[in-house]
């Protein structure tokens, strides 16, 4: 009985009953936090290649920018532009699941 009478015993099973209560039950606990640093680590390594296309992006751009006759062939193969004296003709075949694709 003396022990649990103590003041250093009482104290310790409160700190002990805080400790557990931020650990496991507390809206910010060990197992959200761990989730959340999970999350934050996916967050940036998605914003690091996020960054490294758009740089890529970017330096493509001014490729064909500087390039007249690289922008025709840009504009031609990717978004079937054409000149005022040019036919386009666009051939599509139906895949297995019966969607249209287009033949490259």
């Amino acid at each position: 009985m003396q022990i649990i009478k103590s003041k250093f015993f009482q104290y310790a099973v409160i700190v002990l009953l805080f400790g557990v209560w931020i650990l496991f039950f507390d809206d910010y606990n060990w197992n959200r936090k761990r989730e959340l640093k999970k999350q934050l680590h996916e967050l940036q390594q998605e914003l690091q290649e996020t960054q490294k296309m758009i740089k890529e992006y970017e330096t493509k751009n001014k490729i064909i920018e500087t390039d007249p006759e690289l922008m025709e062939a840009t504009g031609r193969d990717n978004y079937y532009m054409k000149r005022a004296d040019e036919d386009l003709f666009i051939i599509l075949e139906k895949d297995d699941a019966g969607s249209l694709i287009l033949l490259e």
